[in-house]
């Protein structure tokens, strides 16, 4: 390499270095953090590979391996980017793992001097193009899918600039490569749009935790209880309802927004934000909160229960009285006891039962 070359490749090699510590560090981590922290990392042992002609055998077999989930990865990226966190399943990430295997292949294949001619070389060859050519197509399109539906003007200019940056810098290194004058500017160039991919998808993820992805029915992807969810998060609410009114998972004082997500094994903040967004409470908190009350007002409307106030609340998830006295009266306008009482009244009972039959806890936001 030249002198400019190998500067943009040391360049380029921290920079993509720096982008896989950075997303490593965040916390929480969406999809596709995730996936663009496993792109960052091939892409700068993808870069290194011209360094390793004299380098020991393991080493370049290492690289070769490593260095082999840049545009496969980045396909998946694009779809966690402009689909939401339903967009990758088991399916996407095998095309992508075919790929790799292909790509480390080729790459192993052409280790020693004269296997770039061999016919199983120059037969992977021919099968990477095609997979790589249908993967950069694919990556290309994701920032055009629901574009006839009315998207917000800051979602259209971040996926026309997704477009644009992604176009330049494929057209780049292909030509550059296929055009004799230039091609010994490849590495340089490569470089060059490897860093500002990767720049550029920093800003496309940061606008992302700012603003959800856009539903295909005009809204965002996790819209205000009322609305309609998208089919991932309506699986994802059924099922933290089943945990709710079923298992009553509640009743577990310690119980915090990761332990129900890890249950679900889906992300915290996917979680969170279907409570927020898409079922409409203020917080998870809140959400365990009302059920909790819920389920104290059933016990307390028992006409012949003995159980004491305290073991109610203990049961129903508190971990203290004061907490659950607390909490009681905000939500019902009394305390456990008077409620308690009204209930037992005979002339109250029928009204006490529609006070538990509309116990802020079953929210409409949840059933």
């Amino acid at each position: 390499m030249h002198g400019w070359q190998a500067a943009m490749t040391v360049v380029a090699v921290a920079v993509a270095s720096m982008s896989l510590l950075a997303l490593l560090w965040q916390r929480p981590k969406r999809d596709a953090e995730v996936l663009f922290a496993v792109v960052s990392g091939s892409m700068a042992l993808s870069l290194m590979s011209p360094w390793m002609d004299d380098a020991p055998g393991w080493m370049r077999w290492a690289v070769a391996i490593g260095g082999s989930a840049t545009c496969n990865g980045f396909w998946l990226v694009s779809r966690a980017l402009f689909r939401g966190e339903d967009g990758v399943h088991r399916m996407h990430v095998l095309v992508a793992a075919g790929v790799a295997l292909l790509i480390a292949g080729y790459r192993g294949a052409t280790l020693g001097a004269h296997a770039a001619a061999s016919p199983w070389a120059s037969a992977l060859d021919s099968l990477l193009t095609l997979a790589s050519s249908t993967l950069l197509v694919l990556t290309f399109l994701e920032a055009l899918r629901g574009w006839s539906m009315p998207l917000p003007q800051a979602e259209r200019r971040l996926r026309i600039a997704f477009m644009g940056v992604f176009a330049a810098c494929v057209l780049s290194t292909t030509l550059v490569g296929a055009i004799p004058a230039t091609s010994g500017a490849r590495t340089g160039v490569v470089a060059l749009c490897a860093m500002a991919m990767v720049l550029f998808t920093h800003v496309a993820l940061r606008h992302r935790r700012r603003v959800p992805v856009p539903s295909p029915g005009g809204s965002r992807a996790t819209v205000r209880a009322g609305g309609p969810l998208c089919d991932g998060d309506a699986r994802l609410a059924d099922a933290l309802q089943h945990h709710l009114e079923v298992l009553q998972v509640y009743r577990e004082p310690e119980l915090k927004v990761a332990d129900l997500a890890q249950r679900l094994r889906t992300a915290e903040h996917r979680l969170s934000r279907l409570i927020t967004q898409g079922l409409g409470e203020k917080n998870f908190n809140q959400l365990i909160n009302r059920h909790r009350i819920a389920y104290a007002c059933r016990r307390l409307a028992e006409p012949d229960a003995s159980a004491s106030i305290l073991d109610i609340s203990g049961d129903a998830g508190f971990a203290s009285l004061g907490p659950f006295n607390r909490a009681f009266k905000a939500a019902m306008h009394c305390t456990p006891s008077a409620y308690r009482a009204a209930c037992r009244a005979p002339a109250a009972q029928a009204g006490c039962a529609d006070d538990v039959a509309t116990a802020p806890a079953l929210s409409p936001a949840v059933r």
